[in-house]
């Protein structure tokens, strides 16, 4: 009997236990995330590269005929003025085919004078004088090519300005026409010669205002404008010339300087904006960013960097249904994972 009794009254304690005691139904935390809404705007997106400031104008020099190069007096970096001496031939041969060409010329003008008197005296035939004058004539026009070339070798400076480039040195043998210096003139006009991308280049246009800085003048920005635009791609580089124009302002500047280029395209596209937060995994020209679906799950999409102005980033690539899209907690997400959206964001992972 007293088993019994005990038996009963621990099933009743057992019960009781069991009635006491609550199943809890745990929920995982949802990320906190900010989001905003995204359309597409039409906006000018600046060009940035990097280029060489350069002399408006250069000319390269070159003797009219080939020859060994006697003397250059000047050196690269040097500044000139116009008429000064740069580099001349040896004039052995010259002067020698210019003795020639005198002497040739003399003896037909003896020759013409003589039969022209023949002529006169009905002695000699008009088909002699003529063929006595034509002779003359050549010979007269070999005279002048030969002084001709005579005059041009030597190199002279065609106005003030600067030796950019020596590609000849004294004693080489140079041929015809073969450029000896790079030679860039002064002025308060300069230039900077920029390589762009094909994506860069077919956004810019001939009268397109710039902005560019120098590390010699770090606290300055020199208003530019687009001169020229390149219509084919260098093959060694991949990227297409542009030249912009620029005054110096009364600053110093040197041939070589390294330019930061900013260029402002006139014509404004539509773009997606979006804040450069968002963006994750960044790989040169392609990232990922996370869109906010209607029912509050992640989503992971890889979209095409454009161009970065300021703090948004231009992007290609983002589907047309997508609205909104994460700009604080992208990095915390996972693809198809429930979100709050919540105004201030605080992770503490």
């Amino acid at each position: 009997m007293k088993l019994k009794v005990l038996s009963i009254a621990i099933i009743i304690l057992l019960s009781g236990g069991c009635r006491s005691r609550q199943v809890k139904v745990t929920t995982p935390d949802l990320t906190p995330v900010r989001v905003t809404q995204v359309s597409p705007e039409f906006v000018t997106l600046p060009v940035h590269s990097s280029g060489i400031l350069l002399s408006s104008e250069e000319k390269r020099l070159s003797f009219k005929t080939g020859g060994i190069v006697s003397r250059i007096p000047v050196r690269e970096g040097d500044k000139v003025k116009a008429g000064q001496l740069l580099a001349s031939l040896n004039l052995s041969e010259i002067n020698s085919q210019v003795s020639l060409a005198s002497s040739a010329f003399d003896k037909a003008q003896r020759d013409n004078d003589r039969v022209r008197n023949l002529f006169s005296d009905s002695v000699a035939t008009l088909e002699q004088m003529q063929n006595s004058t034509t002779a003359l004539s050549m010979a007269r026009s070999n005279l002048e090519i030969a002084n001709f070339n005579l005059s041009h070798s030597t190199i002279t400076a065609p106005s003030n300005g600067i030796i950019l480039k020596q590609l000849v040195r004294e004693n080489e043998m140079v041929t015809q026409g073969y450029p000896v210096f790079l030679f860039g003139t002064s002025g308060k006009s300069w230039k900077v010669k920029t390589g762009l991308a094909d994506r860069d280049i077919v956004r810019i246009n001939t009268g397109d205002s710039a902005s560019i800085a120098f590390d010699a003048w770090p606290s300055v920005n020199f208003p530019a404008q687009v001169d020229l635009v390149g219509e084919m791609a260098n093959q060694q580089t991949g990227t297409c010339d542009a030249e912009l124009t620029i005054s110096d302002n009364g600053y110093r500047f040197a041939t070589g300087f390294v330019a930061k280029v900013e260029i402002f395209p006139t014509k404004k596209e539509s773009y997606i904006l979006v804040p450069v937060g968002s963006l994750i995994e960044a790989d040169g020209q392609t990232a990922y960013l996370f869109a906010v679906s209607d029912s509050l799950k992640a989503r992971k999409i890889k979209v095409k960097i454009v161009a970065v102005s300021g703090d948004r980033t231009a992007i290609s690539g983002l589907p047309e249904d997508v609205k909104s899209i994460v700009t604080e907690g992208a990095a915390y997400l996972r693809e198809g994972e429930k979100v709050k959206v919540v105004n201030n964001v605080s992770h503490n992972k």
